[in-house]
């Protein structure tokens, strides 16, 4: 169950500060790494709580590198199908 916090008594900034993070945390649930990085650095920039977004920007840090090796090897076989048809 997701975390609420009742944004009455936050100042604007802190309720920018929650925005951003539940806005990373959205993307992050349908695999848009690269946004929810955007809005996680947000959050940092913010300086709320540094420790807990630099946690979630190494995390999805590490989803993107996944998510790059796993296009290079999607090319790489895509290439090898190719030029096997190509040649053969």
């Amino acid at each position: 169950m997701a975390h609420t916090v009742d944004n009455r008594e936050l100042s604007p900034e802190e309720r920018m500060y929650v925005d951003y993070i539940q806005k990373g945390d959205d993307f992050m649930k349908i695999e848009i790494y690269r946004s929810a990085k955007e809005w996680y650095t947000r959050a940092l920039e913010l300086n709320h709580n540094p420790g807990f977004v630099r946690s979630k920007l190494d995390n999805c840090n590490s989803l993107l590198q996944l998510e790059k090796k796993r296009i290079i090897v999607i090319i790489s076989v895509i290439a090898i199908v190719v030029l096997a048809l190509v040649f053969f």
